[in-house]
This record gives structure tokens, sequence and C-alpha cells, in this order.
């Protein structure tokens, strides 16, 4: 929680609603102390009185009214000095008794003279409306955090069950929540609020309303616990828990409901204010709250009951406004909440980002000669929480490369180098929390200097990508023929789906997937890992592009499978004169298919050469131990350890000076540690 304190300093309205439900809840706490009558007392010569509390240059002065006209209840000020009384903080007034033990007669505010004051305004029998909405505010707010209580047990422990052990009594327990819910939720308030007496004390009518919210209430949430449950019971702690005898019972409150804490937490937040509404609403229909006691349901009854009362005496509307209040103070809070626990919806505060960079002359930031693509000193940064604290994670510090035309240039380096974050860069696909600097140069273009519609121009016309895991690329929803159509339809709004569909079935042909036109109506899920990807790198050609990058397209295939996905590329580099950036973890496959390598560690450049160089005669020491780290063809265990490279990844939200690779080799010196240094004295 006192994470959760730091974020919301990041959050205004989060931080504002907070402090606005503080205050609502110690005035509801402290009611007699800070209304300054009770609820019931009555000035009956004051009906309809309007606020007499005024700022004057002697401070603030309570002002007597006098009634000019009792039929409208219009009201006049009296001008004379002696009509004005001072306003005085803690003054003795109506005694009380603090929790109902310790007597008291302070109040926050009164008249010094005992006129009666008049924050807000008084109602039809002159009763103080500010005294009123205070007290209102006992049943109001408490209504909304004890049927939320009720609820959410009953949620907690109907879910709990029902997902746990499944079957008949899983069966049972939704059958009867969907019973709840196939009846709209205030029609079947209100048909179990008209069953009962009409007419009851408001200690039960307070606990018949919070019962009947309740029961309304927990099927809605049992269902998303029960679903919750049902997933999680499948890990292996719980099934560890089981095996060592664990009751069922404690398995589900203790182990497995924590582990969904955070939905509790961010559902209950977003529960209470649709509790005070209901509670509210029952009241205006004379079903709830009834006098002596008093809520903001049965102040808004009472009080707005005619258009010309609205008219004439408008601050009667003050309590819709306290439940307008309280719902958006719980609903920016409970989306503070769920963007605490869900960092996926985070919103990010932007500020301004200052890079770690190497000195580039500028006559280098320029695109090089023949080649199609140039970056030039790429920096990536990334703001993201790591607790509460807001931490920029630099994945990509000074990155320069080209690729030529008809060119396979290999990136490889372990996870966490900076690959995708230097290509995702290119088409602009970064995250909303990251910010990028330098140049990217698309045949003499420089992409950073262009708009979004702009960039849109260049994606999948000119650069395509594919991905790691094909069978995450594509909608389960659609078939493979809607995907093309959806595809050709961004080059040609006019294209016929016949059309569309022969030029997918040639491409499919072209990467050689059997069967085109009849897998065309197929669905994902009805494909290989391998067909997936042919078709990936299908669509990624659908539009004529000229620069492919695939993003580690081989990783999640067989050996077998990969070495066709290699092939096809090839054969597609030489027929289409395709530009190519192949991204790897495995160097020995990088160096078969590219014509040069890229080396990448820390967000920076380690090495680039020949693609044989680089795998026969390494320079720098981080790409020989990479070469080294390979498990050799035909290799037994029992010849020796396999290799490989000591220490761990750099931290990016802390990268080391210099260069970063100097903390794992062996290799160096004092020269590799200085701010610059990104070539390798100690090799040498």
């Amino acid at each position: 929680m006192k994470k959760f304190l730091k974020y919301l300093k990041t959050r205004p309205l989060a931080f504002s609603s907070v402090i606005v439900l503080i205050i609502l809840y110690a005035m509801m706490i402290f009611a007699p102390f800070f209304a300054p009558y009770s609820p019931a007392r009555t000035f009956e010569a004051n009906t309809f009185h309007p606020a007499n509390i005024q700022v004057t240059a002697h401070g603030l002065k309570v002002r007597e009214y006098r009634a000019i006209n009792k039929s409208t209840w219009q009201y006049a000020r009296v001008t004379d000095k002696e009509c004005i009384h001072d306003l005085r903080f803690f003054v003795k007034g109506e005694p009380y008794k603090i929790f109902g033990l310790i007597p008291c007669s302070v109040h926050l505010f009164g008249s010094s003279s005992g006129y009666p004051v008049y924050l807000l305004g008084a109602d039809n029998l002159g009763r103080d409306l500010f005294s009123r909405i205070v007290y209102g505010s006992r049943i109001s707010l408490t209504i909304g955090f004890v049927a939320t209580a009720v609820s959410l047990f009953l949620a907690v422990l109907f879910g709990g069950i029902s997902g746990y052990f499944g079957g008949a009594t899983d069966w049972t327990i939704m059958r009867f929540a969907e019973f709840f819910m196939l009846i709209p939720s205030l029609y079947f308030i209100l048909f179990l609020r008209s069953l009962l007496n009409t007419r009851m004390n408001s200690g039960t009518s307070y606990m018949v309303i919070t019962l009947i919210l309740a029961l309304v209430g927990w099927p809605g949430s049992a269902r998303t616990i029960r679903g919750m449950v049902h997933s999680i019971k499948r890990e292996e702690f719980v099934m560890d828990a089981d095996l060592e005898g664990v009751p069922p019972v404690v398995v589900i409150f203790r182990h497995i409901i924590p582990q969904i804490s955070s939905l509790l937490i961010v559902s209950t937040a977003l529960s209470v204010p649709g509790f005070i509404m209901s509670e509210t609403t029952l009241s205006y229909l004379g079903l709830g709250i009834n006098d002596p006691a008093v809520s903001w349901g049965s102040l808004i009854n009472r009080d707005v009951s005619t258009l010309s009362n609205l008219r004439n005496f408008p601050w009667l509307l003050y309590p819709v406004g306290m439940l307008l209040v309280v719902t958006l103070a719980f609903n920016f809070l409970g989306d503070a909440l769920r963007d605490f626990y869900d960092p996926y919806n985070a919103v990010f505060k932007k500020k301004k980002l200052t890079f770690r960079r190497n000195d580039i002359a500028e006559e280098n930031v320029a695109p090089s000669s023949g080649a199609l693509l140039s970056v030039r000193n790429l920096h990536v940064t990334f703001t993201v929480f790591r607790g509460a604290e807001q931490t920029f994670i630099y994945g990509v510090r000074g990155v320069s490369f080209d690729v030529m035309p008809g060119e396979i240039l290999g990136l490889v380096g372990e996870s966490g180098s900076g690959k995708s974050v230097s290509t995702a860069a290119i088409p602009g696909l970064l995250p909303a929390n990251a910010a990028a600097e330098g140049h990217i140069f698309y045949d003499g273009v420089d992409l950073f200097s262009l708009s979004q519609d702009e960039l849109r121009k260049y994606r999948g016309r000119e650069i395509a990508l594919i991905f790691q895991e094909p069978g995450r690329s594509f909608d389960p929803l659609q078939n493979i023929g809607s995907v093309f159509f959806e595809t050709f339809r961004v080059i040609e709004p006019e294209i016929s789906k016949e059309e569309a569909m022969c030029r997918a079935e040639k491409l499919l042909e072209e990467v050689g997937l059997p069967d085109p036109r009849r897998r065309l109506s197929a669905y994902p899920h009805q494909f290989s890992g391998g067909q997936l990807q042919r078709i990936g790198i299908a669509l990624a050609l659908a539009q004529n592009c000229r620069l492919l990058i695939a993003d580690e397209p081989t990783t999640a295939l067989d050996v077998t499978v990969q070495a066709q996905i290699v092939s096809l590329l090839l054969r597609l580099k030489k027929e289409r004169n395709l530009s190519i950036i192949f991204i790897s973890h495995n160097i020995h496959l990088v160096a078969q298919i590219s014509d040069r390598i890229l080396v990448m560690y820390g967000g920076k450049v380690m090495e680039e050469g020949e693609a044989q160089q680089v795998m026969n005669a390494p320079r720098h020491p981080y790409t020989k131990a990479l070469v080294k780290a390979l498990p050799e063809f035909g290799s037994h265990y029992t010849d020796g350890r396999m290799i490989s490279i000591p220490g761990k990844v750099c931290d990016p939200a802390e990268p080391p000076a210099g260069c970063p690779f100097a903390p794992r080799c062996s290799y160096a010196k004092d020269e590799c540690r200085k701010d610059g240094a990104d070539g390798c004295p100690g090799a040498d």
C-alpha cells in the first residue's frame, strides 16, 4: 500500500478522489461534530431558508434573512448590523455522544448568537440541509461497503467452490447464479423489496436493503472468480497442496484466492458506488430508508418533488451532487487500482528523457550511398514503473547499420540485446511508453521525420515483418482468406473478393503451401507452425515489400521446418531481390543465411562484418563467446562440459559505462570501462 500511495501521486484525479473520499468518510464517522444540528432539528420559521454564511472583509459572518412572501418563501437579507453575527468554530451546541459513548457538545462551527447557520440552505421544515447530508452519509456510504462485503463474500465462496470442484457442483451453482442474472437487477431489487412490509424501522430497512443488494450483486462476480479459480487450480503449487492432503477449503482461501486479490480489490472499488446508487433508487421510490432516519436517497425523495421546488430552491439538489462526487471518486480510484495491478493498461507520465550516446560526427548522420536502409545513432528508451518508481530502460544506445538492396543482414545476440527493439523502430511500431531518437533513412527518406499518416504508407508496402510465434500472428476467428482480403483492400479498396483470393492463392503457391485454394477457407488452428510461418511470409509479400524484417521466425519451429523456412527466404531474396533483416539467437543459423552479421549486446553493436569472417575470425570477445557456446554436431556429453558465457546480461536500466560486455569479459581493461569505449582494446 505504501507503493500504491506513491503511485497515486502520479495520478492527480485518483489522488484527489482518495482525498475526497477520506474527507467524506471522516465526516460520516464524526457526523455530530461536523453537523451543527441533528438531522431532525426544525426551524419552522425558516422554511426553504437560503444559505446565510457570507465572506466579508471582517471574516466569515452569519446574516439573518426575513421571509417577505411565505406563500413562495422568498427571503430578503436584513441589513441591520445587529442582524449580522460572527461565525465561530468549535462552538457548543446540541449535546451528543462520540461513538455513542463519550458525551460531548462541541460542533465544528456555529453562530455567536445562536442564530441558525445554514451552510447549504434549509428544506421545507427549516431543517439544515448540510446537517442532513452529513448524517445521511452514514447510511449511504456504509451501505455500499457492507453490501459489497457481503456480495464479495458470497461471490468468493460460491465462485471458489464452483471453480475448484467443477462437475455437478459447478453446474448447480452456475445455473443458480444465472437465474439471478436473467432478471434485470433493478427490477429484481424492486420485486424483492415489494414483497416485504413497506413500514419498517430504520435499522430493519438498512439490513433488508443490504441483503437484497448483496443477493443481487454476487452472481456476476462469482462467475468471474469461478473462471479464474478453474484456471489457477491446474497450477502445480495447487496440485502440490492437494498431494500433501491440504483440505479443499484451505486450498481455495489460502492458495487460490490470494492469486486473484488484485481483481477483488478493483472489483470492490467499482462495486461500492453501484450499491450506493441502488440504495438511493430504493429510497427515492419510497421503498428504502424512511423518516426519522435519513439517507441521500430519502433526501432526494422528500426534497426533489416538483420542478418549481428545484427552480426556486436549487440547493435542494446538493444530495444529487454528493452522489455524483462519490461515484466519480470511486471510479477514478478504481481506474488507478486497475492500472496499478495491470501494467499493460498503465498510463505513463511523460517526461523529458536524457540519453547516453556515442559521439557521431555530423557528416556521418546521412544514408550510405546505394543503401536501401540506413540506421544512424538510434536510441530507444522505455519509461516503466518498477514498483512505484519511474525508471528509464535504455533498450538501444547508439546503433548504426546499413542494409543494401538484395542483402540479408543478420542480427544476433542474447535476449535483451536490443535486436527486436531496433527493428521495431524502423516502421514505427514501438509501444507508447518508448521514446526514440536518431535517424532511420529508408531509400533516402528519414522515417523519423514523417507523420503517422505518412509512415503508414511505408508499412506493409515497403517494410514488412514476420514474427517469432506464427500462431499468435493471426486472429483465431478469421479464416486465412479473410486475412488476405483485408490486406489487399489496404492497397486497393475496390478489389473484389474473387480477385483477392486469386492473388492469395498465387502467394501461397510461391511460399510452398500445398493445396492453397482449399486452405484459404481454413482457420489458423488448422495449420502447423511451419505452415503458419509460410502464410505470414506470404502476407508480408502481399503488398510487394522491398524490406522484410524476420524477427526470430524459426525459433518456435523444429529443425526440419527451420531449414525449410531458411531455404524459402533465400529463394525469395534471389527471385524478388528482397532485402531481409534476420534476427536470431543462433549465430550459426544466422551465418548460414546472412551476407553480413551484426552482433548486439546491451543495446549496442559489438561487431559487424561479413558472415564467414564473423564466424571464423571473430574480433570481439562477446562474438567469440557466442561462437564457442554453440554445441558441435555429433559431440557427446561425456566429451566435456558445454561452454557458456559467464555472468548475466547487463541491466538496461543501469547500463555500465563503456563496453557493456566488460563486466563479463576476461579480456577487459580499464579502457573498456570508460565512456565511449565501444571497441575492444583488451582483445587485440
